[in-house]
């Protein structure tokens, strides 16, 4: 169990190697934990009649009803969550508890793409843009789905191979964003897409397993090092977008800052005086038309109302009414005689 390491390994001789080793551990007394992670690599390898057996006997593991789910789903989609872990004991502690949570997403993940509401949260794997048109979905639970996209909507097939429990990482969008990703053509992480039926187990591919030779090795590391920059490169344009993230929330916050200096930030009152419009528009109570105009210009350039559109409603509330207070101010100054004459 020890050499097969952490199961579902990241490429398929990685996981015929996990095959071979933890089926040969369950065969030599191994507990519920390697018919656990047995399970995992075998759904990972779209084995699912295969996963479902081994999963049925690590029972005492609470990670056996995440891989028996998954199984279930890739080989009888029409069961549902509730049907496939009908009897079986949920268990106690933190893991218990994390797969708990997983399928109580996965079952709001199948109703959302049975009825279509965008209330999950789904990446895009894979698409075909030839007939037939497939797509390849991950859920917030890391459980894949394999559909049938159609102009508005999605029809499941059956549920795919799954990474492992991180692949969720993956599912930021929802379901309508991922059918108008799929119509403008995009195919998400470009993997290939499995076919509608998993097919039936190679015991020659198990027995291999066992022979590994310097060949399959280089080739596993081959395999995680692709994977290993796969990761870089996503965790590369996720830095870029918080970095742009952060940057706009700067600029929010130095126009906040801006507002402030400017006595934005509370309620403006209207002058009743011309001292009080000479002090907002900052000129003298004498000064002439002209020089009122051009600093009622230069102030209503800062707080105009279309400067903070896509701000907080009561930060366009204060600068629409430092506005209304402008124009009161230029109005008590010049007159409405005064003010035609400039026109």
């Amino acid at each position: 169990m020890t050499r097969a390491g952490r199961a579902p390994a990241a490429g398929e001789s990685g996981r015929w190697r996990q095959v071979a080793l933890l089926g040969t551990a369950a065969a030599l007394g191994g507990d519920a934990g390697v018919r656990a992670d047995l399970a995992a690599a075998l759904h990972a390898l779209d084995y699912p009649d295969a996963a479902l057996h081994v999963a049925r006997e690590a029972g005492g593991d609470p990670w056996a009803r995440w891989w028996l789910a998954l199984a279930a789903g890739q080989s009888q989609p029409a069961l549902t969550v509730t049907d496939v872990l009908d009897g079986l004991e949920a268990g106690t502690g933190p893991d218990a508890r994390e797969v708990a949570r997983r399928l109580d997403d996965l079952h709001e993940e199948l109703e959302d793409i049975a009825s279509g509401t965008g209330r999950g949260r789904f990446g895009l794997l894979g698409a075909t843009l030839d007939a037939p048109r497939r797509a390849l979905l991950v859920g917030r639970s890391s459980a894949v789905f394999i559909v049938v996209p159609a102009w508005d909507a999605v029809e499941l097939i059956r549920l795919g191979a799954s990474d492992g429990p991180a692949g969720g990482n993956r599912a930021h969008v929802t379901l309508p964003e991922i059918v108008m990703r799929i119509r403008r053509g995009e195919r998400g992480a470009e993997r290939a897409v499995p076919p509608d039926a998993p097919a039936p187990f190679d015991a020659a591919r198990f027995v291999d397993g066992l022979h590994e030779d310097r060949g399959a090795r280089d080739r596993r590391l081959l395999e995680l090092a692709d994977e290993v920059r796969e990761e870089r490169a996503q965790l590369a344009q996720d830095r870029a977008k918080l970095r742009t993230e952060k940057s706009q929330v700067a600029a929010i916050l130095r126009q906040v800052a801006a507002m402030r200096a400017q006595g934005v930030a509370g309620a403006t009152p209207l002058p009743t005086s011309r001292a009080d419009a000479a002090a907002l528009l900052e000129v003298a109570p004498n000064a002439p038309a002209e020089e009122i105009e051009r600093a009622f210009r230069a102030q209503i350039v800062r707080c105009h109302p279309d400067r903070v559109a896509d701000l907080h409603p009561n930060i366009r509330g204060q600068a629409e009414g430092l506005t209304v207070a402008l124009n009161a101010a230029r109005e008590l100054l010049l007159g409405t005689g005064s003010r035609t004459r400039g026109r």
